[in-house]
């Protein structure tokens, strides 16, 4: 299992509002498809912005990012109430031990 972070933010001041964490899981796995091979998401909300983080079931740690980004953008594009948000982190691997640069598996 690989797992990845992202980071959305509201694009405009007047979208700022805090979102309900359960809301935003909801919306990111309405967007995942079967190839994604999400596992599970957790999502952390603060007045405009959405820390993600993403668990994978992808034979690949580069899978893992690939099928987060894909998500993200599904979602941004799907969902109204994400309609003014962006992508502030693209996906990313978090260390495994502080500087080993070595993913989740």
């Amino acid at each position: 299992m690989f797992m990845a972070t992202a980071t959305l933010v509201a694009a405009r001041e007047a979208e700022a509002a805090k979102l309900e964490s359960a809301v935003v899981t909801d919306i990111v796995w309405a967007a995942a498809m079967p190839g994604d091979d999400l596992e599970h998401v957790h999502a952390k909300t603060t007045s405009g912005r959405i820390d993600l983080t993403f668990f994978h079931q992808t034979s690949s740690p580069d899978s893992a990012l690939s099928a987060a980004a894909e998500i993200c953008r599904r979602a941004l594009n799907s969902s109204p109430t994400l309609a003014n948000w962006r992508i502030s982190a693209a996906p990313q691997l978090p260390d495994a031990l502080p500087g080993s640069g070595a993913a989740f598996a």
